[in-house]
């Protein structure tokens, strides 16, 4: 089904009015030199196409163009590309092996073409003098690699792009296919040419550089009666072609790819679809709409429609029959694995995307894409550091509207212990709305009455709610918020200190805790700090909530947990929320809390 969708989707692309894919036997490829000859093949000029706005080495950026096919290259063995290659092959700078492989592919090509380019070429190679025709500069310009294509001295168009040369290049490839095997397309259903290999598709993170195979049949235990490579597969040589080039035209489209720690994730549609293509982009990686490279009116367009999405409001503008299709990919060695392939129309798309953004909607929360949010759960917040076990899980949840995996809850609960969000103020939001999320999608699911009740986990504080995780995650807040305020400008608070053990044995941690927000209630109250009787009120409100004979149980289970870390925040962020309603006192903000809030 992948391959079938990948080659319609080429086929579609091919026959677009400025078609971005190449034809088959062509590729598209980065060009950083320019290498002009003369009819007797003499070398004249080597020139850059490389360009740069600000002149920085690490931001030029060289000419992508459709050439002759490039195949992949493995291991040391000699593999000329025609009248596109580094500069070892066309010029010789490195070994003379490489020249005189490359010599010998352009005889063979283009021995029988009758075409002045054809011919200026050949006597190219058939010197040996064009190295010395180089200034050092030049020389040391081209070791640093970069392909180079050619073009005859007085002629706009490169020779690549003569149409005898193509015609040339053309039937040769052709040429090329009479030993190969027959047999029937596993997508196609005909009697055609056999693809032996897959092409190698380059651009996915972590893979090898020189790329990388969709398809891919390496070890004797995974082929069947007698085939060998991607023989096995039985894909058309038309069809392999296909199906690579669209995949690699959507690596190379930032419009239509994204990357969630080490799988990066490409999406197409069933037809064209503008619009709903850019919504996509940014329903794959929301935190985009913030980077300033983007247009101003496309950036407020989006935003309108990811709120219509979050309110639940369908917009006249968009098809919502379009299907999707969206894969994600991740590296093993030469090959590539695919972690997971949804198909869904628009229409249930943008509901299950609307769904996640009210579930993971908390107050004072910066961002919404879920790549931003499982960085949370990684070491450092290191993008390699989000465990891959998660990452097709977590995406088919958002697409599909299903909860999320367990193991997301419990790595979000140790993470929250372990280092307790110290490097990023707002990391303890993100967590505590990824918690939320969690918890709401697991009930829902569940059918659980929790609602009902009365204790729903909400955007913001809720006062209503008396579940005891709850209640104790609110309680600690406060009792912190004490201490930030009796000792200003503390290096380490009891969140740095207590919150792992405070969230597991409560009975065990909040006496004590009790007895040092004691003590910083009455240092308070002696040094006469303003709006220290409003926090006092607040906890006075909250143990009165936790009833039972002992208000703190012995321990919290994940649930409650998860719980106690929401109701923290929440708690949190009202206390530092400096109220406006007419008659209601306030808590004021201390100087070390604000530069905090605004760090």
């Amino acid at each position: 089904m992948i391959l079938n969708e990948l080659h319609q989707y080429y086929l579609r692309l091919r026959d677009s009015a400025d078609s971005p894919v190449p034809s088959r036997f062509w590729s598209i490829e980065k060009a950083s030199w320019e290498i002009e000859i003369a009819q007797d093949g003499r070398l004249i000029s080597v020139l850059s196409l490389e360009s740069s706005g600000t002149g920085d080495e690490k931001a030029r950026k060289s000419i992508e163009m459709s050439v002759p096919e490039h195949d992949g290259r493995s291991g040391t063995a000699l593999k000329p590309y025609f009248l596109c290659d580094k500069s070892d092959y066309v010029l010789g700078t490195g070994s003379l092996r490489h020249y005189e492989a490359t010599a010998a592919l352009h005889d063979e090509v283009l021995s029988g073409c009758d075409d002045e380019g054809a011919r200026a070429v050949l006597a190219f190679f058939g010197r040996n003098d064009q190295v010395e025709r180089l200034d050092e500069d030049k020389r040391e310009a081209l070791s640093k690699g970069g392909f180079a294509v050619f073009r005859l001295a007085g002629d706009k168009r490169r020779l690549h792009e003569r149409p005898a040369v193509v015609e040339a290049w053309n039937r040769h490839c052709l040429s090329g296919e009479g030993g190969s095997v027959i047999g029937q397309c596993g997508v196609t259903g005909e009697q055609t040419h056999l693809a032996r290999l897959f092409p190698q598709v380059s651009g996915v993170a972590g893979a090898q550089s020189s790329g990388a195979s969709l398809v891919s049949f390496n070890f004797d235990s995974s082929e069947s009666y007698g085939k060998k490579q991607a023989y096995n597969a039985s894909l058309s040589e038309d069809v392999a072609f296909g199906a690579g080039a669209a995949l690699k035209h959507l690596m190379n489209d930032n419009a239509h790819r994204c990357r969630i720690g080490d799988t990066t994730v490409v999406f197409w549609s069933d037809r064209p679809a503008y619009k709903e293509n850019e919504i996509m982009r940014f329903v794959m990686d929301a935190d985009a709409l913030m980077r300033p490279a983007e247009d101003k009116a496309t950036i407020e367009s989006i935003e309108s429609s990811l709120m219509s999405m979050k309110l639940g409001m369908p917009s006249p503008e968009l098809d919502y029959e379009t299907r999707f299709f969206i894969m994600g990919l991740a590296p093993n060695a030469a090959r590539l694995s695919v972690r997971f392939f949804e198909v869904e129309t628009f229409g249930r798309l943008a509901d299950n995307f609307g769904q996640y953004l009210r579930d993971i909607d908390m107050v004072d929360v910066k961002g919404c894409s879920l790549r931003t949010y499982l960085l949370q759960t990684a070491v450092l917040g290191k993008t390699d550091n989000v465990p891959s076990t998660l990452i097709g899980s977590c995406v088919t949840a958002m697409l599909k509207g299903g909860p999320f995996p367990q193991a997301l809850y419990t790595s979000l609960l140790s993470r929250m212990r372990c280092d307790h969000a110290s490097n990023n103020p707002w990391d303890m939001g993100r967590r505590a709305a990824l918690v939320k999320a969690c918890l709401v999608r697991k009930w829902r699911c569940n059918q659980n009455t929790y609602d009902s009740e009365g204790r729903s986990l909400t955007v913001s504080l809720n006062e209503n709610n008396t579940h005891p995780g709850y209640l104790l995650g609110r309680l600690f807040a406060v009792m912190e918020k004490a201490q930030r305020d009796a000792i200003p400008g503390a290096s380490a608070t009891i969140r740095d200190r207590y919150i792992g053990a405070a969230s597991t044995t409560p009975a065990r941690t909040f006496p004590s805790l009790l007895r040092n927000y004691q003590n910083h209630i009455e240092n308070l109250r002696k040094k006469g700090s303003p709006g220290y009787y409003v926090t006092e009120k607040r906890a006075d409100e909250i143990m009165k909530l936790l009833d039972g004979d002992g208000p703190f149980p012995k321990s919290l289970d994940t649930e409650e947990q998860g719980m106690f870390y929401v109701g923290y925040y929440q708690q949190r962020v009202d206390l530092w929320t400096k109220k406006t309603k007419e008659g209601e006192e306030g808590a004021e903000y201390s100087e070390s809390d604000e530069k905090e809030q605004n760090r």
